[in-house]
């Protein structure tokens, strides 16, 4: 093989150990961006046949990108699970005040004073002081209801914000989807560039904590987003925005084509938030309407059983509209404290309907339970609802970052590594230039020799 020849194989090696240099140092410099996956330059060998003229030598191959897809599809399902448990988290704990579980405040404490006040009247059912202190507790019951409904109304008009918060915030990075495709299906160079492919992978993750969907490559690299795994998001250089509709007591979450898609979303922040509104929230108001409804009407049919001071059917202590808003409706009437009927019909002047009320601290009145121990397994059961999604959350964030580690570990920099191949690549560049240098002078000296 002639000098002309070794020449030229190493000023191919120098451009191959160049270009590996360049790879090697993109990769250090994007260490800390999120999503960027390694590349690693290849080397093929050139073939070598001298009697052919083939030189033989080493060129620059392809960039070889180690981004895992399983990795990232893992990441992705942990990163949807997460977001929903974190903000299912978040709304619990809106929710969670309305309901006092220690019985001091709220409903709790003013039914214990409603039933005291029953028990006191009991005692002395003529004494004016003791029938107006039952009216008084009772309105304080009647705004515990309210309250505590209306706790359930803001929790749901929050929820409603948020779910038109997540809904944007989809919207928003199916756009930038939409324009990474665009980009790779106007520029080739796109297609292969590390810095747009971990922009699309991390705009992925990101979108991951917002709601499932499922992902499609296509032949021409760009990507297709499918919502639940069936409704578009993006598909090429188009996107399909949806929107929600909060103009009724449930949640519709709608297409492009506002065909109804609520049920595809389980995943993400936003299938937390139409659990919340569509089935925890109306769950929850369904049990204190039939409380507040239950209460008033077992309340009022005794008093009406009995007769006042006057030997008049006992007047009606609590009102509502319907049992659908009871809690956020009850109130007391206009009944007068010598309208309230202590005695029973057989006994004018007595007490028999007082003993009755005071009974109902503690008789069964719904499925088997008082008032009282029905509104405590109601407020439990919010309370175990934010333990539980607590515990589930910090186990779930482990799971995040163990994928998150395994991801790194197998698509991401290690400075370390690089460090070697830095070292590598410039020693082999030096050892080739340093060979260049030596065939240039013995192609000069050869030259002088000839001339």
């Amino acid at each position: 093989m002639g000098l002309f020849s070794s020449l030229l194989v190493s000023a191919e090696a120098l451009r191959a150990f160049e270009k590996a240099l360049t790879i090697t140092q993109s990769n250090v410099s994007n260490a800390s961006t999120p999503s960027y996956a390694r590349q690693r330059a290849t080397f093929e060998a050139m073939p070598l046949q001298v009697d052919l003229g083939l030189p033989g030598g080493v060129r620059f191959g392809a960039v070889q990108s180690a981004r895992d897809k399983y990795a990232e599809q893992a990441v992705r399902e942990q990163q949807c699970r997460h977001g929903k448990l974190q903000q299912r988290q978040a709304e619990l704990e809106r929710l969670e005040p309305s309901f006092d579980v220690q019985g001091k405040a709220g409903i709790p404490g003013a039914l214990n004073r409603l039933f005291q006040g029953f028990s006191a009247w009991s005692v002395a059912p003529n004494d004016a002081v003791a029938r107006s202190t039952v009216i008084e507790q009772a309105r304080y019951v009647a705004a515990g209801f309210v309250e505590t409904a209306q706790g359930l109304v803001q929790s749901s008009v929050a929820a409603d914000q948020q779910i038109r918060s997540s809904t944007d915030a989809i919207n928003n990075l199916a756009r930038a989807l939409k324009d990474l495709n665009t980009q790779q299906c106007h520029d080739f160079r796109t297609a292969s560039d590390p810095a747009v492919d971990a922009q699309t992978y991390n705009t992925l993750e990101q979108l991951a904590e917002y709601v499932d969907f499922t992902t499609l490559k296509q032949a021409d690299g760009s990507l297709t987003v499918l919502l639940g795994g069936q409704t578009p998001l993006v598909i090429g250089n188009r996107q399909f925005e949806i929107s929600v509709d909060i103009s009724s007591a449930q949640a519709v979450l709608r297409d492009a084509e506002n065909r109804d898609i609520t049920g595809q979303v389980s995943g993400g922040r936003l299938g937390a938030l139409l659990e919340m509104k569509n089935t925890t929230i109306p769950s929850f108001s369904a049990d204190l309407n039939r409380l507040a409804a239950g209460l008033a009407d077992r309340v009022n049919a005794i008093l009406a059983a009995g007769v006042d001071r006057n030997g008049w059917p006992g007047a009606a202590l609590f009102a509502y509209n319907s049992t659908e808003d009871a809690a956020a409706t009850l109130r007391v009437t206009s009944i007068l404290p010598e309208e309230l009927a202590a005695a029973s019909p057989e006994a004018p002047g007595g007490n028999a309907n007082a003993l009755q009320l005071t009974q109902l601290a503690s008789s069964p009145e719904i499925d088997g339970t008082s008032f009282m121990e029905y509104y405590g397994a109601l407020a439990r059961q919010v309370g175990r609802a934010l333990e539980t999604t607590r515990e589930e959350r910090q186990a779930q964030e482990q799971l995040l970052l163990q994928t998150q580690a395994f991801r790194s570990q197998t698509s991401g920099v290690s400075l370390d590594e690089e460090a070697v191949l830095l070292i590598e690549f410039q020693r082999s560049y030096q050892a080739v230039a340093r060979l260049v240098s030596v065939l240039n002078e013995l192609t000069e000296i050869t030259i002088n020799l000839v001339g």
